[in-house]
């Protein structure tokens, strides 16, 4: 067995819809003018909590999770239909981190809490947005934004009201089985529970739900055994449980590593009200003399134990009272609130590329080529559409205007270097005039496979430039 409390996988945007160049063809209709539609925004990927699912087990063999492209610009300025989002179901308590980078991009809460993980990708522009006084029949559009793609880890950390946790073998599942509806694997060796398990408790017409947290033990906030796998559960209780044996001779020894544990993983769940369960008192006499001796010494201390016997019953309906009496003293959960915080904390949603200027950018020289660094720059050239002339000068002016130019030029750039900003890469040229620039464009159309139209050459004005 296997306990699917994490999870990996991948998940991309939908690319946004290519624009379109199309011009309004009429009877009586004179110089009808750019009629192209813009492409539709591809779709987003949300991830949703759903109460009705309880583990990651369900991402074992379905890893790859994409939206929908946007479609394409069409004739007469028709827009693009937006792709429909991709939305990931997963367990409340599930937190989302960006695997590269570590950062936590969504916490998941309660059931039916969403969030956008990562938006889809912009559709590109059709020739009639580029109309302007001084161009009224442009031959240009955009591609559409490829959508953002990343590998995501998922970490289930159960939302439970009562923690129950302590040393393996001291009888928590057995106390878990006895308080609520929950049916454990239970036997006489360590580590028999290796996943976490809950239960439903009613008591006063109030539910309350436990989780069995397996695989404590000394060293385990350094992953030693099965601890450093299910310490992060601990975090979502409210109040600990913590069942010590009383068979063993050294049970504050054993409650006292537990403690420690805990703190050093995080000094916050320390801090949450604890109730002790002195468990197995009716394996021997030595075992309830010795359970009465610890319930004053840790009354000495202010803390709350209990005598009980999981496998009898004997003293577990006082110990769920006391339980729902600590539960009852604390506020009541705010999880919308939680949701909001953490999405305050995070900020906006938004493109890499959103609220970055052109001139934000960086060049790395490399034996190979210039390397062009920037997520604006990257972006505008990976959304022009070059087989339209208009959009090859539009690129040269964007560079010059934008600072790229003079950078290149003062970091060495010469005549026939290997330019790379993206995935596009070109060779570096001086020489700007719109001649040049349609020699340069002619000669890569003229690498495209054979039967494919050149589209925008019509503007092209033959005389020398």
């Amino acid at each position: 067995m296997r306990c699917f409390d994490t999870a990996k996988i991948y998940v991309k945007a939908g690319d946004g819809g290519r624009g379109m160049v199309a011009f309004r063809r009429e009877a009586f209709v004179a110089q009808g003018g750019p009629y192209g539609g813009n492409g539709g925004n591809g779709g987003a990927i949300y991830f949703e909590a759903d109460e009705g699912i309880n583990s990651l087990v369900g991402f074992r063999k379905k890893v790859h999770h994409r939206a929908e492209p946007g479609g394409n610009g069409g004739g007469k300025k028709m827009q693009g239909s937006d792709g429909r989002d991709r939305t990931v179901l997963v367990p409340p308590g599930t937190v989302v981190r960006n695997s590269q980078t570590g950062e936590v991009i969504a916490e998941m809460f309660a059931h039916g809490h969403r969030e956008m993980i990562i938006p889809g990708g912009r559709g590109g522009r059709g020739n009639a947005s580029f109309k302007t006084a001084k161009n009224k029949a442009p031959q240009i559009a955009e591609n559409g934004e490829e959508g953002m793609e990343m590998w995501v880890e998922m970490e289930l950390r159960l939302v439970a009201d009562v923690g129950i946790i302590g040393v393996p073998n001291a009888g928590k599942s057995t106390l878990l089985a006895g308080v609520s509806n929950a049916k454990p694997k239970i036997a006489d060796y360590p580590f028999t529970t290796i996943v976490p398990n809950l239960g439903v408790v009613e008591r006063d017409y109030a539910r309350m739900v436990f989780a069995d947290i397996p695989g404590l033990l000394e060293g385990a906030s350094e992953g030693i055994g099965l601890g450093f796998e299910f310490l992060r559960h601990v975090k979502r209780t409210r109040v600990l449980v913590h069942v010590l044996d009383c068979t063993s001779k050294d049970v504050m020894d054993e409650y006292e590593a537990i403690r420690n544990e805990i703190h050093l993983f995080d000094p916050e769940v320390g801090e949450k009200p604890e109730i002790v369960a002195l468990n197995k008192v009716d394996a021997s006499e030595e075992a309830a003399t010795r359970a009465l001796e610890l319930q004053e010494e840790f009354r000495d201390f202010g803390i709350d134990a209990h005598v009980v016997s999981a496998l009898d019953g004997s003293g577990v309906a006082e110990l769920v009272t006391a339980t729902k009496k600590a539960l009852d003293a604390l506020p009541p959960v705010d999880y919308e609130a939680e949701a909001r915080a953490a999405e305050a904390r995070r900020g906006t949603v938004a493109r890499a590329a959103d609220g970055k200027e052109l001139s934000d950018f960086e060049i790395v020289d490399d034996p190979y080529a210039f390397y062009v660094k920037g997520a604006a720059i990257e972006r505008f050239v990976q959304m022009t559409n070059w087989d339209y002339f208009e959009s090859f000068k539009r690129f040269a002016q964007v560079l010059k205007m934008s600072g790229v130019e003079q950078a290149l030029n003062s970091a060495g750039a010469g005549e026939g270097d290997r330019i790379v900003i993206g995935k596009y890469e070109f060779e570096w040229s001086r020489d700007n005039r719109t001649g040049a620039l349609y020699e340069s464009w002619k000669a890569k159309m003229d690498e495209k496979p054979a039967g494919t139209t050149q589209q925008g050459s019509r503007h092209w004005p033959h005389a020398a430039g």
